[in-house]
């Protein structure tokens, strides 16, 4: 059975208030009793209530995290970084999984706020400012990750809108036509940036009437397998996915059809999950910081949470991530080098030969 803090006492015939002074660095205890007290603690093995101490300090040293889905080696990047600050600052994570669904995400806030959380980071596809907004008036703090569900809280996200330009105008110079686009939830933050740039890209391009093909789902390997036949259908030579996972099942429908990427079809992904550079055709895509993103939110959540009502007097803070451009394979990059290759081994021998002729001449 634990030790409890009546057990100390009674064998050191002090009082439990006494005690709990000395074990929690309070004032009216003596060095010499404090000394004392901590040594026949540690040796008894003596453990905090947790529970009992966050009633006193006002403070549980949890934190919670939300997020979309377990199995995406995106979103666990974000929740591995979250951890690795929170532990190296006193804190513990609470891991909570909404698997894409707005009541379960619903119940994960609730169950949080029962285990007396500090803060919580949300990754959501579907919360609305009133869920965060019933957190904060129990005294949580919120940090939104990677979505933006409301201004009046703080975010740290990617730079959506330029990883998707970068992207997509890459995609036009390896002469892609016929685009479309597998893209996720339509009304989340990351899919509105990411369309945005596609049709300011294309505008660009001149390139809008080729741009019909657009289609809406939630982001997963089966809906990129079972999405790629109908865009097929449609005309589409290439297609733009929401992320790397989509693009994944994009590539093995391609595989199971026997058709030939790039050359038949040109696919680009997001996220550059690292099973991208390891495929038969690697992908192209685009570096989203995920570890750091999730390292960043539990900073900025700790520092709100550690800042206490001061935080709430000042305004919240957006803190946005660059990501950048991983050209590989998967659009034809590779058929692009060889051609310019062979134009410039015949300008090269046209030019030799104009020169020999000229000096016959």
């Amino acid at each position: 059975m634990p030790i409890r803090i009546t057990d100390i006492a009674k064998a050191l015939k002090v009082n439990a208030a006494t005690v709990s002074r000395a074990l929690n660095g309070q004032q009216g205890v003596s060095e010499e009793k404090r000394s004392q007290i901590i040594a026949y603690s540690k040796k008894m093995g003596y453990s905090p209530n947790a529970l009992a101490r966050s009633l006193i300090t006002k403070h549980s040293k949890l934190i919670g995290i939300i997020l979309p889905d377990l199995n995406s080696p995106y979103y666990a990047g974000i929740a591995s970084g979250a951890g690795d600050y929170a532990v190296k600052h006193g804190y513990n994570l609470i891991l909570c999984n909404s698997a894409r669904s707005r009541e379960t995400e619903k119940q994960n806030l609730q169950i949080l706020a029962r285990h007396r959380v500090d803060g919580i980071i949300i990754v959501s596809l579907s919360a609305v400012c009133s869920d965060l907004q019933e957190m904060s008036n129990l005294g949580i703090r919120v940090v939104q990750a990677d979505n933006i569900i409301s201004p009046r809280f703080s975010s740290v996200t990617n730079n959506n809108y330029l990883g998707a330009y970068v992207l997509i105008e890459h995609m036009i110079k390896c002469n892609w036509s016929k685009i479309a686009c597998i893209l996720g939830n339509s009304h989340t933050y990351t899919t509105k940036e990411r369309y945005r740039a596609f049709l300011d890209v294309t505008k660009k391009y001149e390139i809008s009437d080729n741009c019909n093909q657009i289609i809406y789902t939630d982001s997963t390997f089966d809906n990129g397998y079972k999405l790629t036949s109908t865009l097929l259908e449609k005309g589409a030579d290439s297609i733009f996915c929401i992320n790397d996972v989509v693009a994944l099942g994009v590539l093995k429908f391609c595989q199971d059809n026997h058709i030939k990427v790039p050359h038949e079809l040109k696919v680009a992904g997001y996220d550059d999950l690292d099973v991208s550079s390891m495929i038969n055709i690697p992908l192209t895509t685009v570096h989203q910081h995920k570890h750091f993103l999730g390292y960043e939110a539990a900073r900025q959540l700790i520092s709100e949470i550690e800042l206490g009502e001061e935080s709430e007097k000042s305004s919240s803070v957006k803190i946005k991530l660059e990501p950048y451009l991983v050209a590989r394979e998967s659009c034809g990059e590779n058929l692009l080098h060889w051609r310019q290759v062979c134009r410039n081994l015949f300008e090269s021998n046209f030019l030799t030969d104009a020169r020999a002729q000229s000096d016959r001449c």
